[in-house]
């Protein structure tokens, strides 16, 4: 896999609603790292780890829904990254609220909550930043490690990345669900995001 340390190998210039509605989804796995297109099927070093990623909208919430399935004899330890931005967001807030297990982004006209899910396990890091330092500093604090810098709050213009992680047994097959609520209020997204933990956890049960 191709090792990036910076973001703009993969920033789309031909669709802005990427940014406005979904997510982008990366992948860490044994010391690498790669970005991946919309929707993609990829298979890993020697076949052994097989990956499908997904993206669809219902409603307010749009999901980013990525499959790794371990083919493998060894346990896996993988970290599944998700990176939103939104480019109509002028003058926004983004904070980690830890009661929701999400991430809010507050604009004069919007409110988009991320979250997620893995085997019942909601998001692990997150760098939450200025689209400037960004791009000039990069999100990782190591890329070889699979760790971001710790950011808990930006505002301005601001893009959010965060990362569902796990332990995948081998020959299990498991998927990050993660998601881009947005709503008018805060109070009507962190409803639709509590209802969402909820009904993913019980299929995960």
């Amino acid at each position: 896999m191709i090792i990036m340390n910076s973001l703009f190998a993969y920033m789309p210039q031909d669709n802005q609603d990427i940014f406005r509605k979904g997510l982008k989804v990366g992948l860490w796995m044994d010391g690498s790292f790669d970005w991946y297109p919309e929707e993609d099927m990829m298979s890993h070093p020697n076949g052994e780890i097989r990956t499908l990623s997904q993206t669809y909208t219902q409603g307010q919430v749009t999901f980013s829904k990525f499959t790794i399935r371990n083919t493998s004899f060894e346990t896996k330890r993988p970290k599944v990254f998700f990176h939103y931005e939104n480019a109509f967001e002028r003058q926004a807030v983004a904070f980690y609220s830890p009661n929701e297990r999400a991430i809010l982004h507050v604009a004069p006209q919007s409110i988009a909550l991320l979250g997620g899910l893995v085997k019942g396990k909601s998001i692990s890091q997150y760098c939450i930043q200025g689209k400037g330092s960004l791009y000039q500093e990069g999100c990782f604090k190591s890329l070889k490690e699979g760790l971001l810098a710790y950011s808990p709050l930006a505002k301005g213009e601001v893009t959010s990345v965060f990362t569902l992680e796990t332990e995948i047994l081998p020959k299990e097959c498991v998927e990050a669900v993660a998601w881009v609520i947005h709503a008018e209020t805060k109070e009507e997204a962190k409803v639709i995001n509590n209802q969402l933990l909820l009904t993913m956890q019980n299929v995960n049960n």
